[in-house]
């Protein structure tokens, strides 16, 4: 039997057949096009994967970059050369601003790391050797090992108030010396912080900016009154004057500030690096959140339930001089990290971390006491990175990403 079609039914045939193969070719695009997009979404995390590894490689073997340059490449499998690394590395402030990309740059990420302990002793209290003894009163406790004079210590009195915190072993007494220092390097690139006075560009008090850490070059601003300001601040700023009032109401993120005198406002929570010439004021309830830190040429007063999470140093150049203060810490004021004050203390509240004192003084409406630390508790902190200070060649630390 044979089957005849008529001649119109052959365009018919024609567009289906033509349609059938549009959809084929359709699908096998859409497939090939899934498969590349699944493709580079898998090469791009294991890029991020690398990146953080290379951060890893980097906070455990800082010797990676050799010690008077910035960056390196560190290739992570012999056998797979997308694996190679730029690991760079840049100071931010007593802390590290370290960064990871591929060779191409097109993937990267940025952290802010510190030092994994203060220091390779890792003393808790530090007291300088000045042959004297040092007077403990009230409920003052510290954890850890101890450094202090030769001639010890004593659980003493003021006025009424007698000694009822926990004695310490002699098991975690050491002798001190005389108060360490910071390395050149670090006193260098504070000195290069602290020459700048109004720098840049100059910013109105409520003005608002963000900076991305990476790649970019540091953005000056500057401010000419002491009016209280009340900045939106983020990323890599940092803002200069001579005299700077924090408002409550600031929103400041990972910035530094460099002054002569520097208020911060009570009631503040950001995070932020201050580096002053003279004076640093932290008023009542201020929260200045991890990575943060207080650097003083001259004096530092902490608020009574203030918390100050990183470090917080006075290093001052002039003769101790008991009578005048060098830092007060309130009684309800809490410090985590590091406490270093080259000068006279009177130490109160708490320090999380490493306490380092040159002279501690307690002042009263009667008089002043030399050698004497009342109410003051000091605990040991092994879960937070410390700032570059006595060394900076011991394993890194991340405390948070930025990019």
């Amino acid at each position: 039997m044979k089957f005849y079609l008529k001649a119109n039914t052959l365009p018919l045939a024609m567009i289906i057949s033509t349609v059938m193969l549009l959809v084929v070719m359709g699908i096998l695009v859409l497939w090939e096009i899934d498969f590349l997009h699944f493709s580079r979404q898998n090469f791009m995390k294991q890029q991020q994967a690398d990146i953080k590894s290379a951060i890893t490689y980097y906070a455990n073997y800082p010797s990676i970059i050799e010690e008077n340059l910035d960056s390196s490449f560190v290739l992570l499998y012999d056998s797979v050369a997308s694996s190679q690394m730029l690991i760079e590395r840049e100071r931010w402030g007593l802390y590290e601003l370290v960064s990871a990309s591929s060779a191409n740059r097109k993937a990267h990420q940025t952290c802010i790391a510190g030092l994994d302990s203060v220091s390779s002793d890792n003393t808790a209290f530090y007291y300088q050797e000045n042959k004297s003894t040092l007077t403990v009163t009230g409920r003052t406790d510290f954890e850890g090992q101890i450094s202090l004079p030769a001639k010890g210590i004593i659980y003493g009195q003021i006025n009424s108030i007698f000694f009822n915190g926990k004695k310490i072993e002699n098991s975690r007494i050491k002798i001190s010396r005389e108060l360490p220092g910071a390395e050149n390097n670090i006193k260098g690139y504070i000195d290069s912080l602290l020459v700048l006075q109004t720098v840049g560009e100059t910013v109105s008090s409520d003005s608002s900016m963000h900076v991305d850490f990476y790649n970019s070059d540091i953005k000056y601003l500057s401010v000419n009154s002491s009016e209280t300001a009340s900045f939106s601040l983020k990323g890599k700023i940092i803002l200069t004057g001579n005299e700077i009032t924090v408002s409550s109401d600031s929103r400041l993120t990972d910035i530094i500030i460099v002054a002569d005198k520097v208020t911060v406002s009570s009631n503040f929570e950001g995070s932020l690096q201050i580096f002053s010439r003279d004076t640093v004021i932290a008023g009542e309830n201020v929260k200045m959140n991890y990575p943060s830190g207080i650097f003083s040429k001259k004096y530092i007063k902490i608020g009574n339930g203030t918390q100050i999470n990183g470090y917080v140093v006075v290093d001052s150049d002039d003769k101790i001089d008991t009578r005048r203060a060098n830092y007060i810490q309130s009684r309800t004021a809490k410090v985590r990290g590091l406490l270093y004050v080259r000068g006279a203390s009177q130490l109160q509240g708490t320090v999380s971390g490493n306490a380092y004192l040159a002279r501690a003084v307690f002042y009263s409406p009667r008089g002043y006491y030399n050698d004497m630390i009342y109410d003051a508790t000091v605990l040991e902190n092994r879960e937070m990175a410390y700032p570059f200070w006595f060394n900076n060649s011991q394993k890194r630390q991340i405390i948070k990403w930025i990019n």
